[in-house]
């Protein structure tokens, strides 16, 4: 049984990374986006569960990042101002904190239907979904492992 999901999340991650488009960045605002990682304060206006856990990194046309249980990652469109994120794939354990999971669905669900973005002057991230904004604070990019 372990051996076949380890082959499910395989093919879904192939499946994925064949299905990734390129990054269109006509901006400098769009270079800001990757300059560091970004973590999530609020979800259509609800605070996070367990802040911190939930995240967002871009770079070389993908999304990446951990939605409070389970790693993701996807293809990402950036233009002036514009995201067009999705599809995304993620891992699929299941967390016991209250509210975790619902929160992680709510989340993945809200980041794939991104339409804009825009920096307040406090310096944080808003991205305007079809459901509401993800609101992000600026973390120090982290160290990711090579290859």
């Amino acid at each position: 049984m372990r051996h076949l999901k380890s082959v499910i999340l395989a093919v879904a991650i192939v499946t994925g990374i064949a299905a990734c488009e390129s990054a269109v960045s006509d901006d400098d605002r769009a270079d800001r986006l990757s300059q560091q990682d970004w973590v999530a304060e609020t979800i259509g206006g609800t605070p996070v569960i367990n802040p911190g856990r939930v995240t967002l990194s871009f770079g070389e046309g993908r999304v990446s990042g951990r939605g409070g249980c389970n790693l993701y990652s996807g293809p990402v469109e950036v233009g002036k101002g514009t995201l067009k994120i999705g599809p995304l794939i993620s891992t699929k354990m299941a967390c016991v904190d209250n509210g975790l999971m619902p929160q992680e669905s709510t989340y993945l669900t809200a980041l794939q239907s991104a339409q804009r973005y825009s920096f307040g002057a406090d310096g944080k991230l808003t991205i305007t979904t079809s459901s509401g904004a993800l609101v992000y604070n600026g973390a120090p990019r982290q160290q990711r492992p090579e290859g």
